[in-house]
């Protein structure tokens, strides 16, 4: 897959004819430009709403797994989406055996071809683009830190051992803005440099050092982006394969190489317009992230402004005070109000097993009425009278479980937890 050799070998050129369809066709699924496209400029539009089109292949996906894979897939079950589903996998091995077919019916078809230079040339403009598209996202999101926010007050009262690999990972990240900080620089940095024809050898080593770091999270830690992933470093080291041998012989042999190559260009003026006006997409690409991370991280803060933590302090069931006893299952012993992903939650637990209730809901200040509501059955309401005797204080009166109770719960101030209040210290003395 040289680029700018007069003649090609065999194997160059089924080699390119297999990864030219399957990154190709593979790009359609996992991070479809058109889809991005359209979620950028149609900002009531979200991703998933943009990649419904592909719902139309659920049956003939379901036919090709039921007579051929049998993974598994069901189409009123799962999501028809390019992820770590059913789905996912019937496509990936669907996409890879019809490139494979592809690719021999290219090679009888196309026996005379010498090379494929030209078309080598654009389709590496596509995937440096593609890459663009695709990491700028998660780069803008990482350097204004949205994607892995800091961990809300259910995330930090969650015994360790409850968290799944994916929930750990993403506190781990979330706890640390300065990290996220710094992986989306590399991103960031990363995504640029592949843009341009200039630094996209550069762009594309250290866009393989970030995606390998990247794929390695994804499998080790559960988390369901793995095909996709592995699709955005396949296509990276595509960029970087035509170049491999002269690096080699760079940072082993100390030999002087060059890295230029023929350039291709339209001739016909309105496709060089063109090429001009799709400019402005990565562009228009970086303002519509950085603007919807900026109101992301705003609506964060602010609801880690309203986060309250209550301790039990007392917990009287009708005329009955009920002792703090971890064998008990219906006292409370922390009251919890957050917000996550822009429902507010109100969370319960118990003395036992520090077991946990989630409910929405919902406040009458007026009234000085707060109202749980059961998520899984809305008919469920909880209505509590409340109280604030003094700034740290909570009383609620109301019926829970068919009992009359009173509760008296102390403020607990969040920043007051080791992890939240500890900062990055130079000098430490252990």
């Amino acid at each position: 897959m040289a680029p700018n050799f007069q003649h090609w070998t065999e194997l160059q050129k089924n080699a390119f004819r297999f990864f030219f369809i399957f990154i190709s066709t593979t790009s359609l699924f996992a991070y479809n430009i058109v889809s991005g496209i359209l979620v950028t400029f149609f900002t009531k539009m979200s991703y998933l709403e943009a990649h419904k089109a592909f719902g139309v292949l659920s049956k003939p996906i379901e036919w090709i797994d039921r007579h051929f894979f049998h993974v598994g897939y069901h189409p009123g079950k799962d999501v028809p989406y390019f992820s770590d589903s059913h789905y996912g996998w019937v496509v990936l091995l669907t996409l890879f055996f019809l490139s494979i077919g592809g690719s021999i019916l290219w090679a009888f078809a196309d026996r005379k071809r010498t090379n494929y230079n030209r078309l080598h040339y654009w389709f590496r403009v596509y995937l440096a683009y593609y890459l663009f598209l695709a990491m700028i996202m998660y780069a803008i999101e990482k350097v204004i830190p949205v994607q892995m926010p800091y961990p809300n007050i259910g995330a930090l009262l969650r015994p360790l051992g409850e968290n799944s690999k994916f929930e750990l990972m993403w506190d781990f990240v979330g706890v640390s803005p300065a990290y996220s900080l710094f992986t989306g620089l590399c991103e960031l940095v990363a995504s640029l440099l592949i843009l341009f024809r200039r630094t996209r050898v550069f762009g594309s080593l250290f866009m393989t050092i970030v995606l390998t770091n990247m794929v390695c999270f994804n499998i080790f830690y559960g988390i369901i982006v793995k095909l996709a992933s592995l699709q955005l470093l396949l296509s990276t080291l595509f960029l970087l394969a035509p170049y491999i041998p002269k690096l080699f012989r760079f940072f082993f042999y100390s030999q002087p190489v060059s890295l230029a190559e023929k350039q291709y260009a339209f001739t016909t003026t309105w496709k060089n317009w063109l090429i001009m006006a799709l400019l402005i997409v990565p562009a228009w690409v970086c303002f519509y992230n950085v603007q919807r991370s900026i109101r992301l991280k705003n609506r964060n803060s602010n609801n880690r402004k309203q986060e309250r933590l209550y301790d039990v302090r007392s917990f009287v069931k009708g005329n009955d005070t009920i002792p703090p006893l971890l064998t008990d299952t219906l006292r409370w012993k922390h009251f919890v109000m957050t917000d996550y992903q822009g429902t507010k939650f109100a969370i319960i637990y118990y003395m036992m097993g520090d077991e946990q209730d989630w409910y929405s809901y919902r406040v009458d200040s007026s009234k000085k009425l707060i109202i749980l509501i059961d998520p899984g059955d809305t008919t469920k309401k909880f209505p509590f009278n409340f109280a604030e005797l003094d700034k740290n204080k909570l009383l609620l009166q109301g019926k829970w479980m068919g009992y009359d109770l009173h509760i008296l719960m102390d403020k607990v101030e969040i920043d007051s937890m080791r992890l939240v209040r500890e900062k990055i210290n130079w000098i430490q003395n252990r």
